[in-house]
């Protein structure tokens, strides 16, 4: 027997090593890899059996697992491909990597009598796996392509995607290996391209033209793990910090479910609150919607209470003066309607001086 087979673990309680050669073996190619894997037949009540995804912030799609289940009991070829399972040694268990909807349809075909016709016949209820020893970023890097790309299981969504590419920096991952520069020391625009160019490596559903739409909500309000220099926000996050800010005394349950769009009475006067988070909005749906609702409702005056996403530290001044000129045009020319626009702080010079007293960058009023 070759060290080879060999995978050595420190469990002080249960077993110091997983002997590799006790394990029926078998060649099996794995579309994560894009190659031939040599995987073992795993028995199942060796396998963690946890009950959710952690990539799947949704949960297990039911759906998903029925599908497999049914090509297990039905294919000739049996299980087709392989999951991916990793020894823990605090739980003297295998932990799933990736696989977790052809685990569950494994252990359910199993339970209800089913055979799988490439599983070993003399041994107990099964799977055919094979062994990571790789390390977290690597973990990581796997759970995302097979998430986001692997078919016939649906693509991983924005968020869940998010979660993962998140990880994987907090990890250090775009730090290592071929990188010459740590991430945390790249500016905005770089840490942008840097994760671009290993989601399309990766996943590439993701990292093309969506990735836009996934750096977009990784970096709002601010994610730690990204540590960019210029402060972007959710419309969630703009409602909260402007609730706790403003001096008309308007809260959160003042607004409605939508947040954007709320009209708000206070004494005498009706406010219209909208919360902006692209320049674009000023020359789209916006304008039109504030007019309408100002007509409508009988709204008193419009409050933006604006955080540019789209812009940079370098832009974000001229960008904002931009946003204000269409504004006033909207006034002088269409329709008399914006009144008032709250700037929130994003640069770190900003939001060092006024993010933690709760101030605006400055307030236009027209």
């Amino acid at each position: 027997m070759s060290k080879a087979n060999v995978v050595n673990f420190n469990n002080v309680n249960k077993k110091n090593s997983i002997n590799l050669s006790d394990y029926k073996t078998k060649k099996m190619f794995c579309p994560v890899r894009s190659k031939n894997e040599q995987c073992y037949y795993i028995p199942l009540n060796e396998v963690n059996d946890v009950t959710h995804n952690p990539a799947r912030a949704k949960g297990t799609d039911e759906a998903k697992v029925n599908q497999i289940f049914d090509s297990l009991i039905t294919a000739p070829e049996g299980q087709e491909e392989p999951i991916c399972l990793e020894w823990n040694p605090a739980t003297a268990e295998w932990d799933k990597v990736f696989g977790y909807n052809r685990a569950w349809a494994t252990s359910k075909a199993y339970k209800k009598g089913y055979s799988i016709q490439n599983h070993p016949k003399d041994r107990s209820p099964g799977i055919w796996a094979w062994v990571f020893t790789g390390s977290p970023p690597e973990r990581t890097t796997l759970q995302l392509r097979e998430n986001a790309n692997k078919k016939p299981s649906s693509p991983a969504t924005k968020d869940e995607v998010v979660v993962l590419l998140a990880k994987y920096i907090a990890q250090g991952g775009l730090s290592t290996g071929a990188y010459k520069k740590a991430f945390t020391s790249l500016d905005d625009d770089a840490k942008y391209k840097r994760a671009k160019e290993y989601m399309k490596q990766t996943a590439p559903f993701w990292g093309g033209r969506r990735f836009i739409g996934v750096w977009n909500k990784l970096t709002q309000d601010g994610k730690s793990s990204v540590g960019l220099s210029y402060k972007t926000w959710s419309k969630d996050r703009l409602a909260k910090y402007y609730c706790a800010h403003n001096k008309l005394g308007i809260k959160m349950e003042d607004l409605d479910d939508k947040l954007s769009g709320s009209v708000v009475e206070k004494g005498t006067t009706k406010y219209g609150i909208y919360f902006v988070t692209q320049r674009a909005e000023i020359g789209g749906a916006l304008p039109t919607n504030v007019c309408k609702k100002k007509v409508k409702e009988k709204v008193d005056k419009i409050i933006l209470i604006c955080a540019l996403n789209d812009a940079t530290v370098g832009s974000v001044d001229g960008v904002r003066k931009t946003f204000v000129t269409n504004a006033t045009w909207w006034n002088n020319n269409i329709f008399d309607v914006f009144d008032e626009v709250c700037w929130m702080p994003q640069t770190k010079k900003e939001t060092d001086a006024h993010l933690f007293k709760g101030e605006w960058v400055g307030v236009h009023t027209f």
